[in-house]
């Protein structure tokens, strides 16, 4: 049911006022009709393209889905074009999951078994919907402060973040979906796991949706403001490690689901963003090379 929310949710955002006539159809690869104009205007005087003349800022239309197909396959491809740094980086992950399952997962539910109290199941029951009901109302939230108060970056913060949920959201149900994980809820081990695409509820450990959803929206946020306003990276992942907490202490997850959850949010909406800077790389160098 909270899977189904969330991709219901993530979907109507991105339905949104498709038809308005406010949202045409502008954001082609290169830019909105405002950038264009701004490149326009900075060819003719001979100004120095800005980093706002490069932009690609997004709508809802028809060239935004398209981005989000555009953006799934880029992200499922990305390993094919991996160096070595991003094949070490996987080996820290797989390995991290490794030493987790086999010397962690079970203690770690031990110990948050011999620790619940009232007050922390108060604060955990606080806690618990960043990985589920408020980020996707954040994103909403957004997005429609940002076409209300006409504040295109706020507006396309949105949507960014959106695209990076629905993407993430959808590689790791098809990870979960195949490897059914027994919870620490129903197990005592962690090593509890099923055939592949059976339903039942007791094997959807791996990896923790939660997770996933908190730090995706974190990674787009620091992405998004994090340069400009480095307090932001600092409070949206101390919010995806709390929710990552609150998992292990309700025994919902093993801490290897938390470990790998974050780590596919973190990766995908990093992929996203490396793509839409790759595609900005792309525009500013079709307009230096029409300056010429």
């Amino acid at each position: 049911m909270k899977i189904t929310f969330t991709l219901i949710f993530c979907s109507l955002i991105i339905l949104l006022n498709i038809t308005a006539n406010a949202q045409n159809d502008t954001t082609h690869v290169p830019a909105d009709s405002a950038s264009a104009k701004q490149q326009l205007d900075s060819l003719q005087h001979n100004k120095p393209l800005t980093e706002e003349d490069t932009a690609i800022s997004y709508r809802i239309n028809r060239v935004y889905l398209k981005s989000i197909w555009t953006d799934l396959k880029y992200t499922v491809a990305r390993p094919a074009h991996w160096e070595k740094r991003d094949f070490i980086r996987l080996g820290i992950v797989v390995g991290g999951a490794g030493v987790l399952m086999t010397a962690a997962d079970y203690e770690v539910k031990q110990f948050m078994l011999r620790n619940h109290t009232g007050g922390w199941n108060a604060i955990t029951g606080q806690i618990e919907p960043f990985g589920n009901a408020y980020s996707p109302y954040l994103i909403g939230g957004m997005y429609l402060a940002g076409v209300i108060a006409k504040d295109r970056k706020l507006e396309n913060a949105g949507l960014m973040s959106a695209k990076s949920l629905l993407i993430s959201t959808l590689l790791y149900t098809t990870a979960k979906s195949i490897i059914r994980r027994g919870r620490p809820t129903y197990f005592d081990s962690p090593f509890e796991y099923n055939r592949p695409f059976t339903m039942n509820k007791e094997h959807t450990s791996f990896p923790s949706g939660h997770m996933n959803t908190v730090t995706t929206v974190a990674t787009a946020l620091a992405e998004i403001y994090g340069e400009k306003h480095p307090w932001v990276p600092w409070v949206t992942y101390s919010v995806a490690i709390a929710t990552g907490a609150t998992r292990m202490y309700q025994i919902r997850h093993w801490s290897s689901d938390v470990w790998v959850g974050a780590s596919l949010g973190y990766f995908v909406t990093k992929s996203i963003f490396r793509h839409q800077r790759e595609m900005e790389h792309k525009k500013a160098l079709a307009a230096r090379a029409a300056a010429m």
